[in-house]
């Protein structure tokens, strides 16, 4: 491919969306129609910089190290998304287990009786919700989900893609996009269906209590039919977001901020596991330990079942939280 300006050739990447012609600085779109793609500026490489510097500083860990830290250049990543706005609408029935307790007198004392009762709800429902969908078959993790939520949160404006690709160190950080608009609203109705049926049960309980006046009960739904239908779901532009990578190293280790681009905020932060936070584990065990060694001595007297069953529980939580005591990083988000 050639520079639609000057007719030098282009460096092209399977993931090329935009190329800058190193030769007349001129944007050259590979894949869309750039006037209907989206993207959100980004902060320069030296600022996103500074702000990381300015964030470990801060951090009561890492603040107190700032002399044993060397960062690394860091990485600009556009990612794809579409955003898409769905609003479902479901009608179910569904039996609620309502568990209440109950004051009888029996030859003139009371005594509390735990009871259940069964009802037999319908109802309907509504769920809306606005959905960010990676535009690409691998999963990002956390860090995605973060810059998703950072990007609701804030919602800096984007433009024009042309706008925004306008240098080579921008325009080779466009990842392409591996899913059309319509597999974007398929994977955005699948997201959503499990929001709903949770919706389904709360409305249940909520009406099983009121039909039969039991207000503090608890409920369980036990079996439920739902037919849901889809009322609306409109899909958003192509939409880029910058996410950059800053790496920095600490005795021999990499360890990584995950940055929004527009405002520099460390949405995901990779730290060493000091020993400071393993001696909060520590005590945490220590303490786990002490109590549910007391409650398996308490059991015991009750009976060898109870006695097992809580100091199997009592291995588990202890085993659970001396994992920090191992793990030499750990994930800020």
């Amino acid at each position: 491919m050639k520079c639609s300006y000057c007719g030098a050739p282009l460096d092209l990447s399977p993931e090329s969306v935009v190329v800058v012609c190193r030769y007349c600085g001129t944007p050259n779109f590979v894949a869309g129609n750039p006037s209907k793609i989206l993207a959100v500026p980004t902060l320069s490489s030296s600022e996103v910089l500074r702000r990381a510097v300015e964030r470990t500083k801060r951090d009561f860990n890492l603040g107190r190290r700032m002399s044993e830290i060397n960062f690394a250049s860091p990485d600009l990543v556009y990612l794809p998304f579409y955003f898409v706005d769905v609003r479902l609408r479901a009608s179910y029935e569904a039996t609620v287990v309502l568990t209440y307790t109950r004051t009888v007198y029996v030859r003139g004392q009371a005594t509390t009786r735990v009871e259940t009762k069964r009802v037999r709800v319908s109802g309907v429902v509504t769920y809306s919700d606005l959905v960010a969908v990676l535009a690409r078959r691998a999963a990002w993790g956390l860090s995605v989900d973060k810059l998703t939520s950072h990007f609701f949160k804030t919602a800096p404006e984007p433009r024009q893609l042309a706008e925004v690709a306008t240098s080579a160190s921008v325009s080779g950080a466009f990842l392409a996009t591996e899913l059309t608009p319509e597999r974007a609203k398929a994977k955005a109705v699948r997201a959503v269906v499990p929001r709903l049926l949770a919706r389904v049960d709360e409305d249940a309980a909520r009406v099983a209590r009121e039909e039969t006046g039991l207000l503090m009960a608890s409920a369980t739904v036990e079996d439920r039919t739902v037919d849901y239908t889809v009322e609306r779901l409109e899909v958003s532009p192509l939409t880029y977001l910058p996410m950059w990578i800053v790496p920095y190293l600490y005795k021999g280790s990499y360890y990584n901020y995950y940055v929004a681009g527009w405002d520099g905020a460390v949405v995901v932060a990779e730290e060493p596991s000091f020993v400071e936070n393993k001696a909060i584990s520590l005590l945490g065990v220590a303490a786990v330990g002490g109590v549910l060694g007391g409650l398996s001595s308490l059991a015991l007297l009750g009976g060898v079942v109870e006695g097992a069953v809580t100091a199997l529980a009592g291995t588990i939580a202890t085993y659970l939280l001396a994992g920090g005591l191992l793990k030499s990083r750990r994930v800020e988000a």
